[in-house]
């Protein structure tokens, strides 16, 4: 295993926690328009900021000799990031969304 797995594998829980409160953020704020795509970019900007840690301690492995650096899995570790806090933030909207009851499907309420 790799030093940017080692690292990434403390810096996941984050991602579960942020895309919760990000999912429970757009079940309350659901009116404004142009709330995916800022929901989106955060996402994607907040991966890449957790991707930066692993990254650094695999370059400072590099450089004292420890290990190579791969690509690889620093695009693998900002992907993982990417879906870890996409998929908690469609929980995060799905049951806030059910408790707050800001969305109900079809007209109808889902629990009759």
């Amino acid at each position: 295993m790799g030093r940017v797995y080692t690292v990434f594998d403390k810096f996941s829980i984050i991602c579960i926690f942020v895309g919760l409160a990000l999912g429970l953020y757009l079940a309350t704020h659901n009116s404004d328009s142009d709330l995916w795509m800022k929901a989106i970019s955060f996402i994607l900007a907040f991966s890449l900021v957790l991707t930066v840690a692993p990254a650094f301690s695999a370059i400072l492995a590099a450089i004292r000799g420890d290990e190579k650096i791969s690509i690889f899995e620093i695009v693998e570790a900002f992907l993982l990031n990417v879906a870890m806090t996409g998929v908690c933030t469609a929980f995060g909207l799905v049951f806030g969304s059910l408790i707050f009851g800001s969305i109900i499907p079809s007209n109808s309420v889902i629990f009759k």
